[in-house]
This record gives C-alpha cells, structure tokens and sequence, in this order.
C-alpha cells in the first residue's frame, strides 16, 4: 500500500470520529458550538504534537515563504466560510437535498486542482471521481427517504445554490492546502504537515471563534463550558488535519480526497454498530459503487 493511501483511511476514519463526537454534541452546544469545536479544541493539540514531534526526532521545521502564507490563510479561511454555509444549511427545511450538492465537492477539488496547479486526473481516476461524488450524493439523498419531488424543488432552490457553494469553498480550500504544502521549504513529510496542520488550525480557531462571538456568543461560550464532551472532537480533528496534510505531500490533491470518501463507509458503520440504525438495499447499493470509485483511484 502506497503511504499517501495509508494517510488517507488514517484522515477518513478520524474525520468520521470527529464528526460522531460533533454530532453528540450539537444538543449541548448548538449547531454553530458543535462546529466549533474541531478547530477550538485542534488547536493547542496540533501545537503540542509539533513541539512533541520536533523535539522527540530533533527535525527542523520548514521554511514558510509568502506563497505559503498566502495559501495557507485563503485555505483556512475558505474552510470556515464552507463550515458556516453547511451549519446555516440545517435551518432549512430541503437541507438534506442541498448538503447532497456539497458532496461535489470532490469533484470541484479535481476541477481547482487543474486550473490552479495544472495537474489533470486520467480518465479512469475522473470517471472513478465522478462514480464516487453519483454514489455519496446518492447516500444522502437516501438516507433521509427524500422524494424525487423534493429532489426536484431543491434543485433550483437557493439552499441548492448554498450547497454547492458549500462543495466549490471545501474542493477550494482542499486544493489551496495543497499549494501551501508544495510552497513549503525543507523539513520532512511528517514535520512539514504537522506544522501546517497547527498554523491553519489556529487561524481558523481565531477566525471562526471571533465569528461565533459575534453571532453566537452563547454557543461560543458553551464550547468552552462542555470541554470534556467538545476535547475528543479536537483530538480527532487534529490527527485528521495531519493525516490530509501528509497524504497531500505524497500525492495530488484530488485523488487523495476521492479515497477519503471511504469516511462515509466509516460513518454509516459507526451508525450501525453505535446508533443501531438499518442500512436499506439502496444505501447497500451506494456503499458498493461508492467502495467501486475508490478501487478504481487506487488501480489507476
């Protein structure tokens, strides 16, 4: 197994940690706290693992030009702007159909990857993009019993508009974290997306936190309140970031991601085993051509 497909499971089934712990959470800290969280709590434990890491190998950390800088904070903040638009999507009553259109996302991420650092997929590895992006947009259509009627007033509905908004800022924000890994200066693989990792972890902390306490000053505090629910999110969240960093270095950007959509396998697990939710016959149909997507990425 190559090691860029090794950090990509390893970042799916922490992110599908990640966002069981969140979804715990929403009842005690709302919508916008539950979000909150993965970068509040990622935050001093990204840092921790770059002191620890550093100071247990005796690595140098890379050097960070301006081009790092400038992608590095355009990726941060095009995450949190894709975070408020997917929480903002939970207050309207189509939102299951709408966050199916962010699941583009992939999709979008190999289309900004050619424009922005001229790297083109094959046709295998496109056709298996496109099979994966049918395959999730399916699971989440069928996992909330949405009517073709539904799926038909939501297509040219303004919470469409933000769902692909939502997808097109995340595949943005995937492929700008990949320009500010490549700008990176010396160090190693694993140093190098550690650091990156603690640097775009904290300007979204600082960013979204300063959001929150504006809009959502009570959630903002509630995080902080419920530290021992909200710490694993960060744990997890953390750990995740490395992972996608890592798998970027070795590997483009799109394809990486494609793999990583083995999280929603991972999720639908986690729902079964913990939530004891049933899997219908068309999600078992997703599952296996969304499995069939990621096999045909890691032959090509």
């Amino acid at each position: 197994m190559e090691i860029w497909v090794l950090f990509a499971v390893l970042a799916a089934a922490t992110q599908a940690l990640r966002t069981a712990v969140q979804r715990r959470m929403v009842a005690p800290l709302g919508s916008y706290g539950a979000a909150y969280i993965r970068f509040s709590y990622a935050c001093p434990i990204a840092w921790l693992c770059v002191i620890f890491y550093t100071g247990l190998t005796g690595a140098s950390l890379a050097g960070l030009p301006f081009t790092f800088w400038a992608w590095i904070n355009i990726a941060a903040l095009t995450q949190v702007i894709f975070t408020v638009l997917l929480v903002q999507l939970f207050s309207h009553r189509s939102f299951a159909a709408a966050v199916a259109f962010s699941k583009t996302e992939v999709l979008q991420t190999a289309i900004f990857e050619a424009l922005i650092l001229g790297v083109v997929v094959t046709v295998q590895t496109g056709f298996a993009i496109a099979l994966g992006v049918f395959a999730t947009v399916m699971l989440a259509l069928v996992k909330t019993n949405l009517s073709l009627s539904n799926v038909r007033q939501s297509i040219m509905s303004r919470q469409m508009a933000i769902g692909l908004a939502a997808g097109a800022f995340l595949g943005f924000c995937t492929v700008s974290y990949g320009a500010a890994m490549q700008a990176m200066t010396g160090g190693s693989l694993l140093s190098n997306a550690i650091y990156a990792a603690a640097i775009g972890v904290t300007i979204q902390a600082v960013c979204f936190g300063g959001y929150l306490y504006v809009v959502k000053r009570g959630e903002f505090i509630a995080s902080f309140v419920e530290w021992r629910g909200g710490a694993m999110a960060g744990v997890w969240a953390a750990i995740c970031s490395i992972c996608w960093f890592a798998a970027f270095l070795n590997h483009e950007v799109a394809p990486v991601r494609a793999v990583g959509q083995v999280e929603l396998l991972f999720s639908i697990g986690f729902s079964i085993l913990y939530f004891k939710e049933r899997v219908s016959r068309l999600e078992l149909a997703a599952m296996g051509l969304l499995a069939l997507s990621i096999i045909m990425v890691l032959l090509d």
